[in-house]
């Protein structure tokens, strides 16, 4: 399984404090047990915000070139090609923690074991990444 593409289908990441409805926050700042697919826009731009912090921000390009993931052009692209999947937000943020571990040391290995885990193969077989 290969999940490539930019975090804009992925949409994934939002700012902190730009929360939801009243669960326990992830790393994002949005309620961890909400589906992606019910995402607001609110919490879109926030997992957006949170991704693109992690891959050197907005349009920033790909430091390896085995990449799975890469930064959106912008906050608007990202939440407007936000995925819909049926995972946890949790889930998802787990799996895109995962990727972006795997991306900063790029060696396969690290980007096979990401792929492998049980969060990534969840986010895969909903096809958030697609």
């Amino acid at each position: 399984m290969r999940v490539a593409g930019s975090l804009a289908p992925a949409a994934l990441l939002l700012a902190i404090g730009c929360g939801s409805s009243g669960g326990v926050a992830g790393p994002a700042g949005v309620d961890a047990s909400e589906q992606v697919s019910a995402a607001s826009d609110a919490d879109k731009g926030a997992l957006c915000d949170w991704y693109a912090g992690m891959v050197g921000g907005y349009g920033a390009p790909a430091t390896c070139a085995m990449a799975q993931i890469t930064a959106p052009p912008d906050e608007a692209t990202c939440v407007s090609q936000f995925p819909v999947c049926n995972v946890t937000v949790a889930v998802f943020e787990d799996c895109v923690e995962r990727l972006v571990s795997a991306q900063n040391s790029c060696t396969q290995p690290a980007l096979s074991a990401a792929e492998a885990a049980a969060s990534c193969m969840s986010v895969a077989m909903a096809g958030c990444f697609q």
